[in-house]
């Protein structure tokens, strides 16, 4: 049975290292120039559209002047954009299950850093790319929060071979992920403008 988890959806997270050994991509996927091999980048699919809240905020100092009506404020900055995306995750089959196990995996295992047995010890979780429904295209993010709830009055689909034999997945997930952006200073002080910004011209750099 043909599945969405391995087709090219309008939101997905990219880990474009290919540190991960790319778990969750095959070469069905239609993700164009990322045949698989080695350093090929990990695409995390959301199939069934989730829900993205887009949190945006500028800081003000405010000025406590004696005897004044009105305070005045002075801009100190502007702070990263914060996405909270709620993505269901539906199974009707096997394979489905063993694909939202390991999207589970991937996700947790991009909060943590390299540790003593492997080969880059120290190294922090990597940036990945964020892209939805065209409007957000390459958003360096970081993943701060995530949320997997095993629910108590639905069904489970059991894996019966494979690495997670014996896991038993809900028919219905929902994946609650808090999502940072994330920028290079080097990339900041080259690339960004506020007035390409305003223009549209830095959409694909994934200035937001």
């Amino acid at each position: 049975m043909a599945t969405p988890y391995y087709t090219k959806q309008p939101v997905y997270l990219k880990e474009p290292s290919g540190r991960y050994n790319n778990i969750l991509t095959n070469k069905e996927s239609g993700y164009e120039k990322e045949a698989l091999g080695i350093n090929t980048p990990t695409i995390l699919n959301f199939p069934f559209t989730p829900t993205i809240s887009i949190i945006q905020s500028a800081n003000y100092q405010e000025y406590q002047l004696t005897h004044a009506n009105f305070q005045q404020r002075a801009f100190d900055s502007h702070t990263n954009m914060e996405l909270n995306m709620t993505a269901p995750m539906i199974i009707r089959s096997e394979e489905e299950a063993n694909y939202v196990y390991n999207a589970s995996l991937f996700i947790r295992s991009m909060m943590k850093m390299s540790w003593l047995q492997d080969d880059d010890p120290g190294m922090p979780p990597p940036t990945l790319r964020c892209y939805a429904h065209g409007i957000y295209e390459n958003v360096p993010c970081i993943i701060r929060d995530f949320t997997w709830n095993l629910d108590s009055d639905i069904d489970y689909v059991d894996i019966s071979s494979g690495k997670n034999k014996g896991m038993r997945i809900p028919v219905h997930n929902m994946f609650v992920l808090s999502l940072a952006t994330t920028y290079a200073p080097k990339d900041i002080r080259e690339n960004f403008s506020v007035k390409e910004y305003i223009q549209g011209n830095l959409r694909n750099q994934g200035y937001v």
